[in-house]
């Protein structure tokens, strides 16, 4: 049985393959509700068996604090303007409780990748090179998802509903790639994150250097939190900051 997150997961994966690829990375790019509503429905009446998220709108093209995908029974709670959901709001067949004027805040986080120079490549490339880079591991896990056995084996574990789906996308690499579930990618792990970024990322200059731009203390490791980073998945919100 297809879970919520699953169904989320395919929700936003067919929004974003909809949009320009490089919008993938400009958060400030807003959809209204009414938009994504209309989107959803057309989406749901040409494939009715697929379980679309159909989102509710308020007035003003906002978004009703609470979702619910009808046909499995979660509901969570999401920004009122961007429609994103709130970290650990999901609950099923129950209501959860949400603020009703909840915003995004700013997204001006101190962001130390910011203006981090990738060596070989020059800062318009560095955004094309991250944005093919998270569009060949976000079908990757798609992919991974659909094939992983009805009892949930393998390495894939159902992902937080309110994560973004880049947040989820790291997550998922993230503990693929941590084979000791240490918390970091040690040396020897990231081996095939480098054979990875220079098979399925372009342009192939910015590949070279690209773990040692991940590793911002020079630990010669890399830290869910410095994946993040450097994939440029920590800029959504203050929520994607904190976890455990």
């Amino acid at each position: 049985e297809i879970t919520a997150p699953t169904l989320w997961i395919k929700h936003l994966v067919i929004k974003d393959s909809k949009l320009n690829s490089s919008s993938i990375r400009n958060s400030e790019k807003v959809h209204s509700c009414d938009q994504e509503r209309q989107s959803a429905l057309e989406e749901a009446r040409q494939n009715p068996r697929e379980g679309i998220v159909i989102p509710e709108c308020a007035p003003g093209g906002l978004y009703k604090p609470v979702q619910c995908h009808q046909s499995t029974g979660y509901c969570w709670c999401v920004l009122v303007d961007t429609g994103r959901p709130l970290p650990g709001t999901s609950t099923r067949y129950e209501t959860p409780v949400c603020e009703s004027d909840a915003r995004s805040k700013s997204t001006e986080i101190d962001d130390p990748f910011k203006d981090r120079e990738l060596p070989g490549c020059p800062e318009g490339k560095k955004v094309e090179f991250i944005t093919s880079l998270l569009d060949a591991l976000t079908t990757d896990m798609v992919q991974a998802i659909n094939s992983a056995a009805p009892t949930g084996g393998g390495r894939f574990s159902e992902p937080d509903p309110s994560h973004t789906l880049e947040e989820r996308v790291v997550h998922w690499y993230f503990s693929q790639l941590d084979n000791n579930s240490s918390n970091d990618i040690n040396k020897r792990e990231l081996k095939p994150f480098k054979r990875y970024v220079k098979k399925k990322a372009k342009p192939k200059k910015c590949a070279r250097r690209f773990t040692d731009y991940c590793d911002l203390n020079k630990d010669k490791s890399i830290s869910l939190q410095e994946l993040k980073g450097c994939l440029g998945v920590s800029k959504e919100g203050g929520e994607c900051l904190s976890f455990p």
